[in-house]
């Protein structure tokens, strides 16, 4: 790993734990299935809806947004967690030159 930016790499870190909890108190594996899937995005939408009132439909959208994203999380390593959740928070949290640094890298 290169020399990382310590604020983004905690804001990953505390994003990765609550990603993988969640993914766990989901049930959702790499293995999931399509189906498996649907079931938990239907439930999420339909719990949505309870809380917030309206149809269930209206929420299907962002909660399938969300657990497919878990889903797809899920499959990653712990290192690769970490990572994509840092490529994430750098912008957030970097100075000017940190962020002119890592661009000057692409340019």
């Amino acid at each position: 790993m290169n020399e990382k930016n310590p604020q983004a790499l905690a804001v990953a870190y505390r994003r990765a734990v609550a990603k993988s909890e969640r993914i766990k108190e989901l049930g959702i594996t790499p293995e999931s299935t399509p189906e498996e899937l649907n079931a938990i995005i239907k439930q999420r939408a339909e719990d949505k809806a309870e809380q917030d009132g309206g149809e269930w439909t209206k929420y299907v959208k962002g909660q399938r947004w969300y657990i497919e994203d878990l889903h797809k999380f899920s499959a990653f390593s712990a290192e690769d967690r970490l990572e994509y959740e840092y490529q994430q928070s750098f912008p957030d949290t970097a100075s000017e030159s940190e962020l002119l640094a890592s661009l000057s890298k692409i340019c």
